[in-house]
């Protein structure tokens, strides 16, 4: 299907809808349940697959119940040669990451070649969004690129074979996507237009490139769910939504996030926290993140606000643990791959983008030094998030239920604010010592414990208990170049 046909069908498709039809959401928690839910859209679609990723691994798996493993890509190619589907795939053909060139291979020794692949060149600025739309109708809303390394489910096992080391030094991931009907998807299919018609087979720029900053979706009218965007060198939608919930927020900010490193929304939260008496901020980040500085950039802004120690902030940190053959206590850092902010169970945005300067609106805001500053000036990727108001009630109940099926699978159900979480936190580090001590975890799964600003897994965990180091066996030790280099990440982006 040429461009011009798939632009058609998708404004086509858009009009036979019409306004009066009602948002829907399903909350997708961890990805062995979202890849779960990718597949089966893909098994039940009936003209057309569009995908805008990060990054997509031929050999990326997903794993059912029974531990049988099914390749995205073939489930992908199966509905193309077999039943006729459209696919597209848009993905990131640059001197910083290129998953494009690798997957049109792939493609081809399959015997798939059309399946279309376009690539988005803009480096150092990245195609960040990760979006799937089925037949026109359905959108999810994803927030992990497709790699083995991302695949996880609610157990966040400290080790699995399943979950190869080379993106994440094997941490369990903990990440939150979207399955969207309605107004909403007629959204993200414009925007996908604009983006996929911007792109160009061989991935160059090319004149049209300047389509990419466009967007052309149809609104008619305010929905409770509607998608924001970032686009280098055009929109900041998603950094202004967030400043506008932020700006709502009397009674809770719930922030669940990869990083906290915008200066921007930092401070939106100090202002709140000044403006609002009563309102509590609840944070579950990573301690060690994934990428070279922004540890340090993320502790930089948490002490120069104040919101380190503020009497009515809580930071905390997900962490699991399980048995050892030999009888000591395994224990892993879950890494927060989720970027999810709600706020009063009223106002909420799920998606790509990290709280940070380069999904919002500026790379360079992040950095201390001027030149940082000005080399990444207005460096920004290709993001999308959907925003959720409480208009209509069922978008409401999405918002609260969300809330509570995070809050849940972290620290339990019947929590509802931060001495509860701070009451938790600190009977799991109570439990953790006791349970080294004993030498047996008692229990598995993840937990949630104060959130530290010391570098490596170990020093936090000292900071928190006095479990003999002896009986524990903490499965992501980094060394200091991992801390302070992330070695890892760079090599994953230029390989």
């Amino acid at each position: 299907m040429p461009v011009e046909l798939l632009q058609k069908h998708s404004r086509q498709r858009r009009r036979s809808r019409g306004a009066a039809e009602a948002n829907g959401v399903e909350w997708l928690i961890d990805n062995a349940v979202a890849y779960d839910a990718l597949i089966d859209a893909i098994v039940h679609a009936r003209r057309s697959v569009w995908i805008s990723q990060l990054a997509f691994d031929a050999d990326c798996e997903a794993y059912a119940a029974d531990g049988s493993a099914t390749r995205l890509l073939d489930v992908l190619v199966r509905a193309h040669l077999e039943r006729g589907i459209d696919v597209c795939i848009l993905l990131n053909e640059s001197l910083l990451l290129d998953t494009a060139t690798p997957l049109r291979r792939a493609l081809a020794n399959m015997g798939a070649s059309t399946i279309r692949v376009r690539g988005i060149s803009r480096f150092p600025q990245l195609l960040h969004a990760k979006v799937l739309i089925a037949d026109d109708s359905v959108a999810y809303v994803m927030g992990s690129p497709f790699a083995n390394g991302y695949w996880d489910d609610a157990c966040h096992c400290p080790s699995d074979v399943r979950r190869p080391k080379r993106e994440l030094g094997g941490r369990p991931l903990h990440d939150v996507s979207v399955r969207v009907t309605g107004p909403a998807v007629q959204e993200l299919s414009a925007l996908f237009d604009a983006w996929w018609s911007g792109a160009t087979k061989a991935g160059s720029r090319g004149a049209s490139h300047v389509a990419l900053q466009q967007h052309t979706a149809e609104r008619d009218g305010a929905h409770s769910v509607r998608v924001a965007r970032t686009v280098p060198g055009g929109a900041t939608e998603i950094l202004e939504a967030m400043l506008d919930g932020i700006a709502r927020a009397k009674r809770l900010i719930y922030i669940e996030h990869q990083y906290l490193s915008s200066r921007a929304i930092v401070g939106a939260i100090v202002a709140a926290l000044a403006r609002a008496p009563h309102l509590e901020v609840i944070a579950l980040l990573n301690q060690n993140p994934d990428v070279t500085a922004y540890r340090g950039w993320q502790n930089a802004r948490l002490r120069e606000s104040g919101l380190l120690d503020h009497p009515r902030v809580g930071l905390f940190t997900l962490w699991t643990r399980g048995d050892t053959p030999d009888g000591r206590i395994a224990l892993n850092q879950v890494f927060v791959h989720s970027k999810v902010i709600i706020v009063d169970d009223a106002w909420a945005t799920v998606g790509s983008a990290n709280v940070d300067g380069v999904s919002l609106h500026s790379y360079g805001d992040d950095f201390a030094s001027w030149l940082g500053r000005r080399v990444f000036r207005d460096v920004r990727n290709f993001d999308v998030n959907l925003v959720l108001t409480s208009d209509e009630p069922a978008v409401g109940a999405s918002i609260s239920a969300l809330r509570s099926l995070l809050w849940t699978e972290h620290v339990g159900a019947g929590h509802r604010c931060l001495a509860q979480w701070r009451t938790s936190a600190a009977a799991n580090a109570t439990a953790l010592t006791d349970s080294a001590r004993a030498g047996s975890a008692r229990s598995s799964g993840s937990f949630v414990l104060p959130y530290s600003t010391a570098s490596h897994p170990l020093e936090q965990l000292r900071e928190l208990t006095s479990a003999p180091s002896e009986n524990l066996e903490v499965r992501f030790s980094p060394s200091w170049l991992e801390v302070h280099c992330s070695p890892n990440w760079i090599r994953n982006m230029f390989a």
